[in-house]
């Protein structure tokens, strides 16, 4: 787990609420601050923060709306709404908004410490375990759980958004001959080499590089386009073959090599009401092709590319051109 500050993020049209709310809390990470829902998502988007405190009331997008937006794209950061509606009504609206507290003005600043303070320990927590229960256990890197989550969480943001996904399926080449005449310990090892350099190339936030069973790994690329996850995809090939894990059984190579598929896409659905729709990144040649319907379909496009890598001689990559 990250030994990193917390990143807090203080939303609040008022100027001056912001820097009363900073000097209570600037002792427990990092601070940022946003002036409006809609600056909210964005500074969520450029680096998601741990715990959020947020007013109720703000122009254009209220506090209750920004907070559900949030919770669908980032459902593991808190929300603790700080603001001058007191009534049980208002509190009510929070919690079901997604919050987990609710603090009035004017502040109490050991009360809002201490609440701070254990819903950042709560947090770290949650998070340790739900570290253990997205691993693999033989490789470290992502089981096939966490990339089923994430792929969906980033789905919905990018029908929003219109930026691309891209998603790769790697398969390590003849692992079988490899497991039969090297023995399954020197193939357990083999898995946690190709698995740690895939995963040194793979540092964006966002990126999440997973196990996808056997000797199959997945990569998923957020804000991504074709291109851009071409090179990568060759970049991960060649490092796994510079790895010189030697493979006397392939017929491939005289060393353990990998064939790759990969897909990209813009979910084809327009942006929520009240929501601005963002310049996509893409070029021009994805939004011709028609995309994927489902998230099944996206799996089954970079499969088929991961399909005629193999068929076409393997230690290869290959773009989907559906």
């Amino acid at each position: 787990m990250s030994t990193l500050p917390p990143k807090l993020l203080i939303v609040d049209d008022d100027p001056l609420a912001i820097q009363s709310l900073n000097n209570v809390v600037n002792a427990f990470g990092e601070i940022r601050f946003a002036t409006s829902g809609g600056m909210a998502l964005s500074r969520m988007a450029e680096e998601p923060a741990d715990l959020i405190l947020l007013d109720a009331n703000m122009p254009e997008m209220d506090g209750y709306a920004t907070c559900r937006l949030l919770k669908q794209d980032y459902p593991e950061t808190v929300v603790i709404f700080v603001t001058a509606s007191s009534d049980p009504d208002s509190e009510i609206q929070a919690l079901e908004a997604g919050a987990v507290d609710f603090i009035s003005k004017p502040l109490n600043p050991p009360v809002v410490q201490a609440r701070v303070r254990t819903h950042l320990q709560l947090k770290q927590h949650s998070d340790m375990l739900r570290d253990l229960i997205k691993r693999d256990p033989l490789t470290g890197i992502a089981n096939r759980r966490y990339l089923d989550e994430q792929l969906s969480l980033e789905w919905r943001r990018s029908m929003r958004t219109r930026h691309a996904l891209s998603l790769m399926m790697i398969d390590i080449d003849h692992f079988k001959a490899y497991n039969d005449y090297y023995g399954h310990l020197e193939g357990d090892n083999a898995l946690r080499l190709v698995a740690r350099v895939i995963e040194s190339l793979a540092t964006r936030a966002g990126d999440v590089v997973a196990r996808f069973g056997g000797e199959e790994f997945s990569v998923l690329l957020t804000n991504c386009g074709s291109d851009q996850a071409a090179v990568l995809a060759e970049r991960m090939r060649e490092a796994v073959h510079d790895l010189a894990i030697p493979h006397g059984q392939s017929r491939v190579s005289d060393r353990i090599t990998v064939s790759i598929g990969v897909a990209t896409c813009i979910p084809p659905y327009p942006p929520l009401d009240g929501e601005e729709e963002s310049t996509p990144v893409e070029d021009a040649k994805i939004a011709e092709r028609g995309a994927p319907k489902t998230i099944r379909e996206f799996f089954e496009r970079a499969d088929q590319a991961l399909y005629l890598a193999k068929a076409s001689g393997r230690n290869r990559v290959e773009i989907s051109q559906n």
